[in-house]
């Protein structure tokens, strides 16, 4: 009798499978058919799962209902943060500044750099070769027209976890010199890759905007967070409605706003003890993959501080999209970098960022593995990396 073999899912940081009781939940609303905007019985219905979807969320991170905003994506909630948050300060006081790293997701990147055309001045900063930005270079860069700052909690391609809570209190003190009637310093995380691995409660992180995606956290595709501290001024970006605070205009998307929620919910649960499983499978399969390939590089945090189910490597002399493909016919789904760059044949920015070797630029490999992952998934992922190390590897 002829057997499929069993793949094995290694991309969750792109994007991760529904968890069984996220996907019960989207089923159930799916028969949930009213506009939440309208007064009658179905709509009605519609608004009372909306709204505890909303309470779900804000449980799970600590905040009120009322600051929580849902999108259509993670990448949205960075742009409604930083349009929504900027565009209105340049309008009022011309020329501004923002702090944001290097290693940043293009959702956050690319906004910022837009609003160049309208008055805003960016600093990028660079990151130490594990992927964290110095908080010396942070605070020296902030300026009298410094007024949003944008740091990621967990970096997607080699996990790096940011000091975010030493940042807040930067900020906060800053805040405090500059005393009332100066400009406002808000701070904004990208905390998409976060809620699996880390305990997330904005009341210890003082963070002015948080951004969350379903789909890194066992949740559906096309829907988003985006949590607004009260008394942060912010403008709309997407506009025809009144919906979301009038934020964000268009029929909220009640089944994925309940999926998501479950997932949320789910996520909090336990965090510390999934995130210490996982993190030893992950040490597992990093040690087999360097008893079969003992060259193997590891990129991004040595030791601590680096997200649990995160594994990014380089073997010398293997393309990364050659592994990428060669793992995929072998049953393993792992990927290059963010799939939001997928086709860019330039090397990752974060990558090149964090100082690696010209000869190992193409060659990195990102292995994030799902809550669920065994020490025997590690092995087969090994032995399939081992295996087409030795069919493609070229001599450097």
């Amino acid at each position: 009798m002829w057997f499929r073999k069993k793949r094995i899912y290694a991309d969750a940081a792109a994007a991760t499978p529904l968890s069984s009781h996220a996907r019960a939940e989207l089923l159930r609303l799916l028969d949930v058919y009213g506009n939440a905007g309208a007064i009658h019985a179905e709509a009605v219905a519609a608004k009372k799962e909306l709204d505890g979807a909303r309470d779900t969320i804000a449980a799970s991170i600590g905040a009120h209902a009322d600051e929580i905003i849902f999108s259509a994506s993670g990448t949205e909630s960075n742009n409604i943060a930083i349009s929504g948050v900027l565009r209105p300060l340049l309008q009022k006081n011309g020329p501004l500044h923002a702090i944001t790293l290097a290693i940043e997701h293009q959702s956050v990147l690319e906004p910022l750099r837009a609003l160049k055309a309208e008055g805003l001045t960016t600093t990028e900063l660079g990151v130490d070769s594990e992927g964290f930005v110095s908080l010396k270079e942070l605070e020296e860069a902030i300026t009298d027209k410094t007024v949003f700052i944008s740091v990621q909690m967990v970096n997607s391609e080699v996990g790096t976890i940011e000091p975010i809570e030493e940042i807040a209190k930067i900020i906060r003190r800053i805040r405090k010199d500059r005393g009332d009637g100066a400009l406002p310093l808000y701070f904004h995380c990208d905390a998409s890759q976060a809620p699996l691995w880390l305990s997330l409660r904005v009341e210890k992180l003082w963070v002015d905007l948080l951004t969350l995606d379903a789909q890194k956290v066992l949740g559906p595709k096309g829907i988003g967070v985006l949590y607004i501290k009260r008394n942060t001024a912010i403008s709309p970006v997407i506009r025809g409605g009144v919906q979301e605070r009038g934020l964000r205009g268009g029929t909220p998307n009640v089944p994925l706003a309940g999926s998501f929620a479950i997932a949320m919910k789910e996520a909090a649960n336990d965090v510390e003890a999934r995130a210490q499983r996982i993190s030893e499978v992950r040490d597992y399969l990093f040690d087999e993959i360097k008893k079969r390939i003992p060259e193997v590089v590891l990129n991004g945090p040595k030791e601590n501080n680096r997200a649990a189910n995160n594994l990014n490597i380089a073997i010398p002399g293997l393309d990364a999209e050659m592994a990428v493909i060669g793992l995929d016919a072998e049953g393993v789904a792992v990927s290059t970098r963010s799939a939001c760059n997928t086709g860019d044949e330039a090397p990752s920015h974060v990558i090149k960022a964090l100082g690696v070797p010209k000869e190992l630029l193409k060659n990195a490999v990102r292995i994030t593995l799902l809550p669920d992952a065994t020490k025997r998934d590690a092995d087969a992922i090994a032995a399939a990396l081992e295996k087409i190390a030795k069919r493609y590897k070229t001599a450097i």
